[in-house]
């Protein structure tokens, strides 16, 4: 790689060969160079953090995401794979709080919905009625939020459920 070091194609196709091909050290040696040349390439990254995560090496696949962060502090793709990492690993107070940083670095819908579904998941509908309420203020027209809000509704009163159904419509189609 010393005609093209910061080109990310080719050090993707290498990383796939030696996921193929070649032995997880090899690929841990590879994807740690080239996210020296491409910081900014998310991909190796999150690659770099799947393969450990695979491998049951959480601390490791971590270090790699908080790696990430500084080279892509606003990036909703590692927020959300660091999240994932965290709440699949049981750990749903670190997903909390990347989640709550996450809103304030890369507020995106997808990280507000994924935000409150992990309160549901949790289950804490209470706050994730008050996620969704929060982002449905800054993303209005986004159905999936308005659908995710009626279904916390219809756990707890079904009549509240039908009126944001029913404001969701008129605003998803009258604004």
């Amino acid at each position: 790689m010393t005609i093209f070091p910061g080109k990310k194609s080719i050090w993707l196709r290498e990383a796939y060969l030696e996921k193929n091909h070649g032995t997880a050290e090899s690929l841990d040696t590879l994807l740690q160079q080239a996210v020296k040349y491409c910081p900014q390439a998310e991909i190796l990254w999150l690659m770099g953090a799947k393969e450990k995560w695979l491998a049951n090496d959480v601390n490791a696949a971590r270090a790699i995401l908080m790696e990430a962060f500084r080279a892509n502090p606003d990036s909703e793709q590692i927020w959300l794979a660091a999240v994932k990492l965290e709440s699949e690993n049981n750990e749903q107070d670190r997903a909390r709080e990347l989640l709550a940083r996450a809103r304030d670095r890369a507020g995106t819908e997808r990280v507000w919905m994924k935000s409150a579904q992990l309160e549901r998941e949790i289950p804490d509908l209470e706050r994730a009625a008050s996620l969704l309420d929060q982002a449905l203020k800054k993303f209005p027209q986004a159905p999936k939020l308005w659908m995710m809000r009626g279904q916390v509704a219809e756990a707890t009163n079904k009549e509240e459920a039908r009126k944001i159904y029913q404001r969701g419509v008129r605003y998803l189609f009258f604004y």
